[in-house]
Parts: C-alpha cells; sequence; structure tokens
C-alpha cells in the first residue's frame, strides 16, 4: 500500500508555531465554553445552534474553496474521517429532535475530543498551495469537535448512558471495517486504516496492518479515559 499524504505535512512537535498554534486552540476553547457558561439558560439552546451554523458556515466555505481552486478530490475529501464526522454532527445535531440526540451526542463526546486532542498534539495538514484559510478550518474544526460535545453535556443536559463507551468502541469498528473497503475502491486512506499517517505520534506502531491492532487497544483506553471524567454521577435515570 501506498502513501497518501503525499499532499500534507505535519507540524513539528513543540516547534514554536506548534506551540503557538496549539496556545490558540486551547484558548478558542476556552472562550467558546466561557460564552456558553455564561449565556442565560433560556438562550443555552440557540447558542449552541449559532455553533451548529459555524461549523456549517466552514464546511460548506471549505469545500466551495476546494471546487473553486481544483483541489477537491473524491479520495480525499468526503467527510468520512472520524474527525469529519465529528464535524458534521456538530452541524446536524442540534436540528434533530430531542429524542434522537442521544447517540450522535455519544459518539461526538468520544470521538470529537479523543479525535480533536489527537489532531492538534500531531497535526496532519492538507497543503493546497499555502493558503492560509486551511490551516485555520483545519485548527477551527477540530477545537470546535472538543468544544460543542463538552458544551452541550455542561449546559444541556446531554448525558454519556452507562454503556455509550460499548456502542462507540463497537460502532468505530463497524467504520474502519467499511472505509478499508471504501479505501480500496477509491484509493483514498479514510480514517487512515489503510495506511498509517505520516504523524510522530506514539500510538503509530509499525505498519499496516499492526499499527490498527494497537489502535484497538489505545482507542479502548482513551474511550474508558474519557467515559471515566465524562459519565453523569450515577446511571440511574440515565440507561
Amino acid at each position: 500500500m501506498g502513501n497518501s499524504d503525499i499532499n500534507k505535512y505535519a507540524l513539528e512537535f513543540l516547534s514554536s508555531t506548534w506551540i503557538i498554534t496549539v496556545a490558540c486552540v486551547i484558548a478558542l476553547i476556552f472562550t467558546v465554553l466561557y460564552i456558553g457558561h455564561k449565556t442565560p439558560s433560556n438562550k443555552k439552546e440557540q447558542y449552541a445552534k449559532i455553533l451548529s451554523f459555524l461549523m456549517i458556515g466552514f464546511f460548506v466555505i471549505n469545500h466551495s474553496f476546494l471546487f473553486f481552486i481544483g483541489k477537491w478530490e473524491l479520495s480525499k475529501e468526503l467527510p468520512i474521517h472520524l474527525c469529519s464526522i465529528s464535524g458534521l454532527i456538530c452541524c446536524i445535531i442540534m436540528f434533530l429532535p430531542k429524542s434522537q440526540r442521544q447517540f450522535p451526542f455519544e459518539f461526538l463526546f468520544y470521538c470529537g475530543i479523543i479525535g480533536g486532542v489527537q489532531a492538534i498534539l500531531t497535526p496532519l495538514i492538507d497543503d493546497y498551495g499555502g493558503y492560509n484559510f486551511f490551516y485555520i478550518q483545519f485548527f477551527f474544526k477540530h477545537a470546535m469537535i472538543i468544544a460543542f460535545p463538552i458544551y452541550l453535556r455542561n449546559n444541556l443536559e446531554m448525558k454519556l448512558t452507562k454503556y455509550s463507551w460499548v456502542k462507540t468502541f463497537f460502532t468505530l469498528n463497524i467504520l474502519m471495517i467499511i472505509l478499508i473497503q471504501i479505501n480500496n475502491l477509491l484509493g483514498s486512506n479514510y480514517m487512515y486504516v489503510n495506511v498509517p499517517p505520516a504523524v510522530d505520534n506514539p500510538m503509530v506502531i509499525g505498519e499496516w496492518p499492526t499499527y490498527l491492532y494497537w489502535w484497538e487497544v489505545f482507542v479502548l483506553i482513551l474511550i474508558l479515559i474519557v467515559f471515566f471524567f465524562g459519565k453523569p454521577k450515577n446511571f440511574e435515570n440515565n440507561n
């Protein structure tokens, strides 16, 4: 299998650019959460919808810009990377009936936080000729998929259910199996399940398929950590 990351570049860990960028991302996350915390109770749902509209706006502009400069490719731009799926959930979750929000919220809480943190710490960024927009869009999206589920949990009473971690882990494995086939068909590398990402990440061990087996272990551990810190105090009314 070849490397499909030839049009991507990684920020050097702890470089000055990395430090400044990560500091800005952390500031953005805390700003979003602080404004949400200070928003009056009767406006909190509207605030979440504003965040959704921001995500929709960035999504539309990003794909439109790629079409305009002739860089949109089926093998690279479908929103089926893990963080892109999380981003889509941010776009739509507030427009779903409340009865249908639970599973999307749980998937977003685990995958948005885990995927977002990984992407920010070890970013692999598309290089489209030096346009700053794509750099900004990358970090904005990953900041939002971290901040959004935390806001929903803290302000809109969306809670993790007792076995949410099991459902999410099972769903990720189903997605991985499906995406391996899609990648084989398109010559793509969505969710990096066909070729390991070219980043300095201790969780990327070995070549295909060895690194996937390690990912299973690491992802399960991270999901359980997120569950431990994100779970409600009891599950009596939250099953």
